[in-house]
C-alpha cells in the first residue's frame, strides 16, 4: 500500500481515507491511517477505505488523461 500512496501523491489520499473512515462513524487519526498503510496496524476498515479512495483517484486521473488526449486530437 505504501507504493500506491507514493504513486498517487500521498497526503491528499491519506486525508481522504481518514475522512471516509470518520464518515462511516469509526474513530481514527491520520497517524493511524499511515500506520495501516505502512503495515504496522491491521485495521481492515481503514485498509479497505484507503484502497477504495486510491482506486477512485486512479480512475479520476485516467479519465482526466483521456479527456486531455481527446482535446489534443480535436485541436
Amino acid at each position: 500500500m505504501q507504493e500506491v500512496l507514493r504513486k498517487l501523491g500521498g497526503g491528499a489520499i491519506a486525508q481522504a481515507t481518514l475522512d471516509r473512515v470518520r464518515a462511516s462513524g469509526a474513530k481514527a487519526s491520520l497517524s493511524l491511517v499511515y500506520k495501516v498503510i505502512a503495515g504496522t496496524s491491521t485495521r481492515q476498515d481503514i485498509a479497505d477505505a484507503f484502497l477504495s479512495v486510491a482506486e477512485e483517484e486512479a480512475a479520476r486521473r485516467r479519465q482526466v488523461e483521456q479527456r486531455a488526449r481527446q482535446l489534443v486530437a480535436e485541436a
